[in-house]
């Protein structure tokens, strides 16, 4: 769902949009609707949407006026307004899209879809941003043990022999310095939200790594990380290759 929030001086035209929405977009979620600027800017710091679509012209502060007052924001911009001029003007404010009242659903289904792909591209890109901060900082405490539980004991291991995991449907398979294996009865996911802390990366969906025991990146297919010091090629999935360079600088 995206999250929006209307703006115009006029409550029938919110009114309007948000039925349009509500007909042609019903993957927008309208969280409110705002009459004037001042009440825009409580609303927007407050509820942090994906989008706003803002009148242009409106008595005391215009919607631009309304933009100058927030700074940064962290939402895409589509104006609504009356006039064809004001169409320049918003091209500069880098709105994502503008709409030309009455507004024509195809439009609009048009200017949603821009919305769409933009806030799928930020959100990606935040939480490329949060791995890499995550990654690149101070590393925690790599001598801390981790309780691997096996059908016949739990395992106290340091998490810096850890190679790396393989996932088998509910199962994870742990591969060690030593040349060992442990198979554990808990599904991946939960290893990488515990690891990922440690420098250890999802390069693929039955995959998990330790970055430190990454010896080479292999560009066959789609590529493949060499691991020491077992050399296990281990596949990296097509959505994850730009992550993998990024992490690596490759």
């Amino acid at each position: 769902m995206i999250s929006a929030i209307l703006v115009d001086d006029e409550p029938i035209n919110n009114d309007n949009l948000k039925a349009l929405l509500a007909q042609h977009c019903p993957q927008v979620e309208v969280l409110a609707s705002a009459t004037s600027a001042a009440e825009a800017k409580e609303l927007l710091l407050a509820n942090k949407p994906d989008v706003v679509f803002l009148d242009i012209q409106m008595p005391e502060k215009n919607g631009f006026d309304l933009l100058r007052s927030i700074g940064e924001p962290g939402f895409e911009v589509v104006f609504v307004t009356a006039f064809d001029a004001y169409g320049i003007m918003a091209i500069k404010f880098s709105a994502l899209d503008y709409l030309l009242k009455p507004i024509n659903a195809a439009e609009l289904k048009t200017a949603v879809g821009k919305v769409e792909a933009s806030v799928k591209d930020r959100k990606k890109n935040a939480r490329l941003e949060n791995l890499m901060q995550l990654l690149d900082r101070q590393q925690l405490d790599e001598n801390e043990k981790i309780g691997l539980p096996t059908q016949r004991e739990t395992f106290l291991t340091p998490i810096k022999a850890i190679v790396r995991c393989e996932s088998s449907n509910n199962y994870t398979s742990f591969y060690l310095t030593d040349g060992t294996s442990l198979l554990i009865s808990r599904p991946i996911y939960e290893y990488e939200e515990l690891l990922t802390p440690y420098g250890f990366i999802r390069c693929h969906q039955s995959h998990l790594v330790n970055k430190k025991h990454v010896k080479s990146i292999l560009n066959e297919d789609s590529g493949y990380l060499v691991m020491e010091p077992d050399h296990a090629k281990i596949p990296i999935s097509r959505q994850k290759k730009p992550l993998i360079k990024a992490i690596f600088k490759a």
